[in-house]
Formats: structure tokens, sequence, C-alpha cells
């Protein structure tokens, strides 16, 4: 089953601790609950964001999945928080199901990677901003502090549109864009080697 689970702070072990018992969750109440319950919790969430009209409630079906999605991040953050003080472990886990899971659920390496290829293998002729670079960055950076990821992302993001976008302006030069997307990623790789604090 492929699921996302981000917990600031937490390790690969204890972010896979985590996958396992949501997935154990999801695996009870049936095959298809992950798409179901995720599904349930979107649209218990639209309810909410729309100010609970009478007219947009979640069926009991959605209702009953949005509650085995619920379960299952609850069941996250307990397994990989298990032994945090109560001071470090966060309020709630972000559990999702992945949108492009080739990127999101790549290793680190892999990201990186893929990361350093999707720029080599860039034009600049695009039309329009490609999400991949983004994808695969957050999925470098997931363990990170949650402003500096923002951060680091955010800089390989703006310099990947700039090179991909590099056929709007012909009079200058592709390979400075080129090397400055290189040196966000490997500002972001740095970030990651060094030990986060606890």
């Amino acid at each position: 089953m492929n699921l996302l689970l981000r917990v600031k702070g937490a390790s690969g072990e204890e972010i896979l601790r985590g996958l396992l018992a949501a997935e154990a969750v999801l695996e009870r109440a049936g095959i298809t609950a992950s798409r179901q319950a995720a599904e349930g919790m979107f649209a218990l969430e639209g309810w909410d964001i729309s100010g609970f009209p009478d007219d947009g409630q979640p069926t009991e079906k959605e209702d009953k999945a949005a509650q085995i999605w619920m379960e299952a991040q609850l069941a996250a953050l307990e397994a990989c928080c298990a032994g945090w003080s109560a001071e470090k472990r966060p309020a709630a886990a972000d559990l999702e199901l992945p949108t492009d899971p080739e990127a999101q659920l790549a290793d680190r390496a892999i990201a990186l990677a893929k990361l350093r290829a999707l720029t080599e293998a860039e034009d600049g002729n695009g039309e329009f901003m490609d999400s991949a670079a983004g994808t695969l960055a957050w999925s470098v950076a997931a363990a990170l502090d949650e402003f500096l990821a923002r951060d680091l992302v955010s800089d390989v993001t703006v310099a990947f549109t700039t090179l991909a976008l590099a056929g709007f302006h012909p009079d200058e030069p592709i390979e400075p864009k080129r090397k400055a997307v290189l040196d966000a990623i490997e500002a972001l790789e740095k970030a990651i080697e060094k030990p986060t604090a606890q």
C-alpha cells in the first residue's frame, strides 16, 4: 500500500513504524479502504471548510471512511512517536495518499539523483511550471524542520522554474540558470546530511 507520512522530527525508522501501523488499520477495514478512507476524509474536510452547510454534509459511507482514515492517522502517530516526550510529540501526523508515488515515495538518494537528472535534461523550452522538481525536493526534505524545508524546497523550485522557462529569455545564457538549480539541490543535500535537533 502506498502511503506518505510526515511527522516533524521523526527518523526514517519511526516513519516506517508509523506507516505500518496506519496500513494495518486500513487493511483491517478492507482492501480498497485507503482510497475510500482518503476520499471520505476529503469530503469531511470540504464540508468543514465550507462551514458545515446542510446540503454538503458527507454521506454516511464517506463519514465512516473518514473515521477509518482518522484512526489510521492516530495509529501512525502513536507508533511513530512511541517513547517521545510530551513536548516533542506533535499533535497530529500528516498521512496522505501520494499523488505522484514514484517521486513522493523515493528515498533521498533516489530523489536527489532524479532531481539532478531532471535538471541536466531540462532544455529551457518549457511553457509552464513542471511540479516534478518540487515533489522530488519535498521527498528529500521530508525530515527537516518545516521552515527550513520550505525555504530549501522553494529555492530549488524557483531556480528550476527559471531554468525550465529560460526559452522566454533567449538572450540570457541557460547554463548559469542550470547551475543555480544544482547549487540549490546541493544546499538541500547538505542540510539533510546535518543531524537535526531531536
